[in-house]
């Protein structure tokens, strides 16, 4: 059994953060802004946006093999190249969920052995397991800090007191969205000033926005700033 005390730990090392935008919101560039070197799983296929930077290598996952590649591509990471990288940053959970999905539509038979089209529901069950799974072997993995994006999507929420309202959430199914947020230190919401373009995070949950923050106190970063966790949170009022 190993015990870590906690005086010990560091808010800043070995961090898990899920940052969600619309696409193009900026996500894939905020990898820019992580220290040391960073190795970017690309699912979606925009890390275009990184070129140039000296410190950021990509991998691109097999989007033909999903289920059982990613599996293959996540161990040969954490046993032959982890010793490498800083920071892992895995882009993006939406496009993995809908490139896993879109597999198992193609291979989805009827009975009488003709494609059926769509994933059977075994396949989403499956999924909901698969996901937090796969994030949780990743958070596992030590000394490296870990980054996750998705889209941005609105579900309804109903409070206590019965209001309805809508919030904006990472795109993940809402079976496990919950679940998934969970598993992170910081959930961000990534907005853009329409006046002057300047891009930030919200980190702050509001009826209207999903976001988390047990990193630090702050409740808004801009972009390039996310990063520079103080590890200054006040543990009572």
């Amino acid at each position: 059994m190993e015990i870590v005390k906690a005086s010990d730990i560091d808010r800043a090392d070995n961090f898990s953060v899920l940052i969600y935008a619309p696409p193009g919101g900026g996500k894939t560039y905020t990898a820019n802004y992580l220290e040391g070197k960073t190795l970017v799983i690309d699912i979606d296929r925009t890390t275009n946006v990184l070129a140039g930077n000296p410190n950021i290598d990509i991998v691109y996952a097999d989007l033909n093999d999903v289920e059982v590649g990613m599996k293959m591509l996540l161990k040969d990471i954490h046993d032959n190249y982890l010793d490498k990288y800083d920071n892992i940053f895995f882009d993006n959970l939406s496009e993995f969920e809908q490139a896993w999905l879109a597999e198992k539509s193609r291979l989805s038979k009827t009975r009488d052995g003709k494609a059926m089209g769509i994933p059977e529901m075994g396949d989403y069950n499956k999924f909901s397991f698969y996901l937090p799974d796969m994030i949780r072997y990743i958070n596992s993995w030590k000394g490296v800090n870990k980054v996750f994006t998705a889209w941005e999507t609105q579900i309804q929420i109903q409070s206590p007191g019965g209001q309805i309202f809508n919030q904006f959430h990472p795109q993940i199914r809402e079976k496990i969205v919950n679940n998934v947020m969970g598993l992170m230190n910081m959930v961000g919401r990534l907005m853009i000033n329409e006046e002057t373009g300047t891009r930030g995070f919200l980190l702050k949950r509001t009826d209207q926005t999903f976001a988390k923050n047990q990193l630090d106190d702050r409740e808004f970063a801009l972009q390039e700033e996310l990063f520079d966790i103080d590890g200054t949170v006040r543990l009572s009022e």
